[in-house]
């Protein structure tokens, strides 16, 4: 496969968010697209879409470029770190490969940034085995994909997380996380809204 990631504008990421995201992700783990255009226009949030064309003469599909995957960022510029805020290859073409494709290039295209941070719901807790199994394969994903595992945890409006890296242009991104996750955040929410919802707890 040829994926061809693209920057997206403010409308093309609405209309994704719109599309796609609100059948992807469950509603209460999708923010209001109020909060992400106020992160957007204060110059901490951005996204990719990733394309593949498709010619004309193949069954099946339309000519041009066709959405496989799309991955939203919240951004720390003064850190130079990145959370990956929503990831996700589009339903038709799950398990295909393509996620894993557009993971590996965005170490291309966010080579300006030291790292990327990933949060993944914590599968050491006392969970149905089910539940651990889906959290587990997530994991599994990424560390494949280059991610490695850190010593961090958080806890974010009730959900408990451990902290992914993904290392782009330094290759100690990972170090000093607990600061680092906390910087993120705040270029999220305010601190009132932090004090109650936020928390590192572990290190």
């Amino acid at each position: 496969m040829r994926l061809q990631a693209g920057k997206l504008t403010l409308a093309q990421a609405k209309e994704i968010y719109e599309r796609y995201m609100t059948v992807d992700f469950p509603r209460d783990e999708l923010k209001p697209f109020y909060m992400i255009e106020d992160m957007w226009e204060r110059g901490h949030y951005f996204a990719f879409g990733f394309y593949e064309a498709m010619e004309a003469e193949e069954e099946c599909s339309d000519a041009g470029d066709v959405l496989r995957a799309y991955a939203f960022f919240v951004s720390d510029h003064e850190e130079q770190m990145l959370l990956l805020d929503y990831f996700a290859a589009c339903a038709d073409t799950r398990g295909q490969g393509y996620g894993s494709a557009a993971l590996q290039q965005l170490r291309k295209e966010c080579s300006g940034f030291r790292g990327i941070v990933i949060e993944v719901e914590d599968n050491e807790l006392e969970l149905e085995e089910h539940v651990r199994e889906t959290r587990n394969r997530r994991i599994d994903f990424y560390t494949r994909n280059g991610c490695r595992m850190t010593d961090t945890r958080s806890r974010v409006f009730g959900v408990d997380y451990r902290i992914m890296i993904l290392p782009v242009a330094d290759k100690k991104a990972g170090e000093d996380m607990a600061r680092k996750v906390t910087g993120i955040y705040r270029c999220m929410h305010s601190e009132k809204l932090l004090q109650n919802n936020f928390k590192i707890t572990a290190e």
